[in-house]
This record gives structure tokens, sequence and C-alpha cells, in this order.
């Protein structure tokens, strides 16, 4: 009789324990499903209320300062830099009927043509400039050799900029010269129409 009550006290327990672990399996499983709907509800509240900063296509990459203010700088047109680079690969050939067709007659931004050159001397027009180019070519044989180019826009101008470095090296009484020039280009409707020139002297080492 007592064995008989234990086996069957025995078999109880087992049952007992196995309800509890099934209970304590269906809990955790339930709690688990709470946290990540949690999660979820969490990620995609804050998904709907933070607003995603807008993308700019072309941030500001510097900035001009003058007598009007301040204005940001963004990244021109690459085609300034081609045409530039057949500019002065004209001016190498000392083609001038393409030195001549490649300048505007007169801008928007500018009005009439300009080259203030090195030593501050202007050039007022298309035709003034071909005509001192031509004597330039025949005394000095000028030759450029361009190494850097970046172009850019002006918040507010209609046309765009193109600035330039290169080496010119001229022929001076046998002489050869070479001097670094930055050259500040205006460009507007595809043609040049406005360029400063800021020249040093080659060191001497």
């Amino acid at each position: 009789m007592l064995l008989f009550f234990y086996s069957n006290m025995k078999i109880l327990y087992h049952i007992k324990f196995k309800y509890h672990i099934k209970i304590y399996k269906f809990e955790k499983i339930i709690t688990m499903k709470n946290y990540i709907y949690i999660i979820l509800l969490a990620v995609f509240t804050y998904s709907c209320e933070t607003t995603v900063p807008a993308v700019i296509d072309n941030p500001p990459a510097g900035y001009l300062s003058n007598a009007e203010g301040k204005f940001d700088v963004r990244d021109g047109n690459p085609a300034n830099l081609d045409l530039w680079d057949k500019y002065i690969e004209a001016h190498n050939n000392q083609d001038l009927d393409i030195i001549r067709e490649m300048n505007a007659d007169s801008t928007e931004q500018f009005g009439g043509f300009r080259i203030i050159d090195a030593q501050g001397a202007i050039v007022d027009s298309p035709d003034a400039h071909i005509e001192r180019l031509s004597g330039w070519f025949q005394a000095e044989n000028p030759k450029w050799n361009t190494f850097f180019s970046y172009t850019m826009k002006v918040d507010g101008q209609v046309g765009e900029w193109v600035i330039s470095g290169h080496t010119l090296t001229r022929n001076v009484g046998g002489n050869e010269i070479l001097t670094y020039d930055i050259a500040d280009v205006y460009i507007e409707d595809g043609k040049i129409g406005a360029f400063w020139i800021y020249q040093r002297e080659s060191s001497r080492e």
C-alpha cells in the first residue's frame, strides 16, 4: 500500500513539474514577443517623427566677398574647363581666328569684353585683344602650360568662372623667361567674357 502511494505521488510530481516547465516556456515566449513588438513600435514611431535632412545637390564650396556683400560659390559646369583648355590651345597654336571667335563681344555681367593683364593694363574689346596678341606672338613666341583648373559659379551672377594656373614661357632678347600665372576667367553663354591675370616670376634656385 505504501509502495503504491509512493508511486502515485512520484507520477503526480513529474506531471506537475512538466506542467510548470511548459507554463514557464509559454510565458517566456510571450515575454519575448512583447519585447519585439515594443522595439518595432519604437522604431516605427521614431521613423515617423524624425525629419530626414534635405540633400543639397551642389552645396557651397566657398564664397566671394565684395562691395555688394558675401555670396556663396558652388562648383561650376565642367564644360567650362574644356572651353578654357581650347582657348589656351588656340593661344599656343597662335590661331587668332579661333581666339576671336571664342571671345564674347559683351556680357550681361560686365558689359564689354575686358582683360586686365599682370601689369594692370586693360584690353577693352575683342579686336584690341587680337591686335595685341598678333604683335606679342611675333615678338616673344609665348607658350602656355596649364597645371590646374577649377570651375565655379557665384550665386546671383549670370555666368560662371574658371580659375586656372599655368606656366608662361617667353623669348625675350634671346633669353627664355618663365613665369607662373593665375587666370581668373569669366564665361557667359559659352564665350570668354573677361579675365584677370596674376603673375609671379620663376624662383631662382
